[in-house]
């Protein structure tokens, strides 16, 4: 009898406890359900402010940009496909509905911030360059690659530089370089840029060095670039590029009397390359611009704007006079390139202030692109499609 006594307390207990829980579990949930809900609302709060503080494409006027340039003048426009902006929705959609053609500009060099082109001798990592690749071809947008060979020593990497290679020696790598790459996007590349900065590299401007002059014994290297050029991609038309060229000047004067004579001499060369980063506080006249462009055509090549922005870091107007200066050089260079009538493309280096490369140079407040960082056009985006819309 005691046993079943005790059991029965035993029983009663435990019943009792279990009800207990159930009625604490019960008052607890009910306690922390406002908890829920509000922890809810404020995660539907922050979602709610950061979709709507996302950069937004602008509705823009139309037609596009790049169907004015095509029907009124034959004229192709690009921008730079910057690989970390281009799943960044208004960046892309600005990309490829208002430009024919993507810019492919920092993963080609041999070393770079965001890529490591060659890594070590006869290695190649091709991943960056591919990606771009890709999204252009997605997009049915031609290519232009800069640049097989840049004298820039900060984008070479260190085991080209500290290799204590000969003369020949190095002109085998620049050779197994441009037959490698170029060979790997064979007949998707419309143009290369093959040579970069040579001519301004080698009058020292701004004390710049071009280091592969320097250690393959001069500029020699810029011919047999060219003819390896061709020999890798037959269809690619080879572009010669430099900057400060865009009028006539030393600079200018140096790079068409070498075009001249290398053409006389079998030289492939298909092009000019005028980077035309405008400082905003000196632009060049137009018709200054036209004539010079005119002269290269008479070699019978043609001029394309490379890596076109506009510098107004030192204008000391106020923003909405930037605004306005900026503006009418943009459309004084685009309607330079049209009316010379040997200008084959245009290209801008950016789409918005917040991605230019003179952020990286420590040039604050350059502003130098036709979108604010809000991905809201400028003056200069209106005036460089009023020049386009101009016949």
């Amino acid at each position: 009898m005691p046993c079943l006594t005790w059991c029965n307390i035993a029983r009663i207990a435990t019943t009792q406890m279990s009800e207990d829980k159930i009625h604490f579990s019960v008052k607890k949930s009910w306690l922390a359900a406002p908890l829920v809900l509000v922890l809810l609302v404020l995660i539907a709060a922050a979602a709610f402010f950061y979709y709507n503080h996302l950069p937004k494409t602008p509705k823009l006027p139309e037609p596009p940009l790049k169907e004015l340039a095509n029907k009124n003048h034959d004229l192709q426009i690009g921008n730079f496909a910057i690989p970390k902006r281009l799943n960044e929705r208004p960046y892309k959609n600005i990309l490829t509905s208002q430009f024919n053609f993507a810019l492919v500009d920092n993963q080609p060099n041999w070393h770079f911030t965001d890529a490591d082109l060659r890594p070590a001798p006869g290695k190649y990592n091709f991943s960056r360059i591919d990606e771009v690749v890709k999204f252009a071809e997605r997009n049915k947008m031609p290519l232009q690659m800069h640049h097989y060979i840049w004298g820039e020593e900060k984008w070479l990497p260190d085991w080209l530089k500290n290799g204590n290679y000969s003369n020949d020696q190095l002109l085998d790598i620049m050779h197994d370089h441009i037959m490698a790459v170029g060979g790997r996007y064979q007949g998707r590349v419309r143009e290369w840029s093959v040579v970069n900065e040579a001519f301004t590299r080698n009058s020292h401007m701004f004390g710049l060095r071009d280091w592969w002059a320097d250690h393959t014994g001069g500029m020699d290297y810029i011919d047999k670039a060219f003819i390896w050029a061709r020999q890798a991609d037959p269809d690619s038309k080879l572009i010669l590029n430099d900057f400060g060229n865009e009028s006539q000047n030393d600079i200018s004067d140096a790079m068409f009397n070498y075009i001249k004579t290398a053409k006389a001499r079998g030289v492939p060369i298909d092009g000019i390359g005028m980077q035309m980063h405008i400082d905003g506080t000196h632009p060049p006249q137009k018709d200054e611009v036209i004539k010079n462009m005119k002269r290269f055509g008479q070699l019978g090549i043609a001029v394309y704007v490379t890596e076109f922005d506009v510098n107004m870091n030192d204008s000391h107007s106020n923003d909405k006079d930037r605004d306005q200066i900026e503006a009418g050089i943009y459309y004084e260079m685009a309607r330079a390139c049209i009316e010379s009538e040997v200008c084959h493309s245009f290209a801008i280096l950016g789409i918005t202030d917040k991605e230019t490369w003179y952020n990286y140079l420590g040039i604050p407040d350059a502003r130098p692109l036709p979108f604010d960082e809000n991905y809201q056009p400028k003056p200069a985006f209106y005036s460089f499609r009023n020049a386009l819309e101009q016949k």
